[in-house]
């Protein structure tokens, strides 16, 4: 059985706010914006699994710079209302070439003053943008669509995740047939499962624009943990599947004592679920014919655990059984 590599990092998601158009539009837009991210906080929390996980949140959305980009927006959206008509579209050239011309001029006070005033940083930043925004180049650029696109080739998705201390609920495991880098497992509960976005083998193909196929996963997971920040995959998803029915729930009461770590036969140490005999385990999943998902009962995390199943703890059990040998009989011999 292939070993699977645990994956920790965390998804963030984000929101959107219904269109409108013209300048009462604009200002209406901006204030459901600003509405959406004062009450987004409160309307996470009962989704929110840990206090530490909604102080995260409440961090995200409080944060000043967030706030301040959307005030940018609001005034590029204003802009674009009143469509102003700039005297002059590269202020920043002007400037460059103003003090080009200065320096050659004999040196007195004021021009001195004026050299030192287009020298700031603080003035070139602000010319830099003025023009950014007379030119109207503030727009994001796609890059252009290769011309030479196989229709065969296969659709990507590209996942923008954000390290945090809940674990993302997957693992990855490289394929031995095709070399691939596959998502092995996504735990029941875990950030990827309440996400919906990460699916059992999705082919992992680039991490924050590394190609990771000549990779081995514990590499992978080296170069997640020295990422700082934001972290980029790229997968190609795996061919869809139907969705499986809703399973019952299924409480089990544990018969004997389990760590992981100690356990040779389990694909991935990171991802079981240590329990002492007479818990109560509350099954997540029984896909895996060999390990099913669980969580303990009762417990506020939904993040389930790998355990051994019924069937295998059972297998394991009877090879460790004694054989027992009944006692040789001797039977009399009869003479003819």
């Amino acid at each position: 059985m292939p070993n699977e590599e645990f994956v920790e990092l965390f998804l963030i998601g984000d929101g959107s706010v219904p269109e409108t158009t013209g300048k009462a539009g604009t200002m209406k837009k901006l204030r459901c914006l600003y509405e959406l991210l004062a009450a987004l906080p409160s309307q996470l929390q009962p989704h929110v699994s840990s206090p530490e996980d909604n102080t995260f949140l409440q961090d995200i959305f409080g944060e000043r710079s967030l706030h301040s980009l959307i005030k940018i927006h609001e005034q590029l959206q204003l802009y674009e209302e009143s469509k102003p008509v700039p005297v002059l579209d590269s202020a920043a050239a002007l400037a460059h070439e103003l003090s080009k011309e200065l320096e050659r001029k004999s040196a007195n006070g004021e021009i001195k003053e004026l050299l030192q005033l287009l020298a700031k940083p603080h003035v070139k930043s602000l010319l830099s943008v003025h023009d950014t925004i007379a030119q109207k180049s503030y727009d994001p650029e796609l890059p252009p669509l290769p011309e030479d696109i196989d229709n065969d080739e296969d659709s990507v998705k590209i996942i923008r995740l954000v390290k945090n201390k809940e674990p993302l609920g997957a693992t990855i495991m490289r394929d031995d047939h095709t070399g691939a880098i596959l998502v092995a497992r996504i735990m029941r509960g875990g950030a990827a499962d309440r996400s919906g976005l990460i699916h059992v083998g999705d082919e992992l193909k680039e991490v924050n624009g590394i190609p990771v196929d000549d990779k081995k996963p514990e590499e992978i997971i080296r170069i997640l943990a020295q990422s700082q920040g934001a972290i980029t995959f790229k997968l190609v998803p795996a061919v869809k599947e139907e969705a499986p029915s809703k399973e019952p729930k299924v409480f089990m009461k544990a018969l004997f004592d389990y760590e992981p770590k100690q356990d040779k036969a389990i694909p991935c140490k990171e991802a079981g679920l240590a329990f002492k005999m007479g818990d109560i385990l509350q099954v997540m999943s029984q896909d895996d014919a060999t390990w099913w998902q669980a969580k303990h009962e009762g417990e506020d995390n939904p993040r389930a655990g790998l355990i051994p199943s019924k069937q295998f703890q059972e297998r394991r059990f009877a090879l460790k059984r004694p054989v027992a040998t009944l006692p040789l009989q001797k039977t009399p011999s009869r003479r003819p």
